[in-house]
């Protein structure tokens, strides 16, 4: 069941096997925008899994969640304007002004349609319903004649 989600961890990212493959994404990126990969614990339980992101400083609207090709992709993005003007703050060091995150997994057999999310106090909770077995026995199938 493990291998239904990628582990990762810190130094997957000094120097990942697909640093090619997104090198010249790197020159479409914002500057001043880090990239992170947020904390996620995935819980299973009898019909679903429960996955729960924690996504700091986020607001619900800058969340992104979709489900295609047994592909979870939950991604975050938070921008301000380095040019805003606050009369009432004097800022000495600003460094959470852009703030991105991003992370797939890879779940088969989950009842796409069933999906639900929900998001408080800066936790992404997604429940991920388990399709019903008789209906991927049927579907993976292969009649004989």
């Amino acid at each position: 069941m493990k291998n239904l989600f990628p582990i990762v961890n810190d130094t997957d990212f000094l120097f990942p096997d697909n640093v090619f493959n997104n090198f010249p994404l790197s020159f479409t990126q914002p500057a001043g925008t880090t990239y992170n990969v947020p904390k996620v614990d995935i819980e299973m339980k009898d019909n679903a899994y429960i996955l729960r992101a924690d996504l700091p400083g986020i607001t619900k609207e800058e969340v992104s969640v979709t489900y295609d090709d047994d592909v979870l992709t939950l991604t975050a993005k938070h921008q301000e304007s380095a040019d805003e003007k606050d009369e009432k703050r004097k800022y000495i060091c600003k460094e959470r002004m852009n703030n991105a995150y991003c992370r797939q997994f890879v779940i088969h057999d989950i009842d796409h349609e069933g999906i639900q999310a929900n998001f408080k106090d800066g936790v992404l909770e997604i429940m991920l319903p388990k399709q019903d077995q008789k209906k991927i026995e049927e579907k993976h199938r292969i009649t004989i004649r």
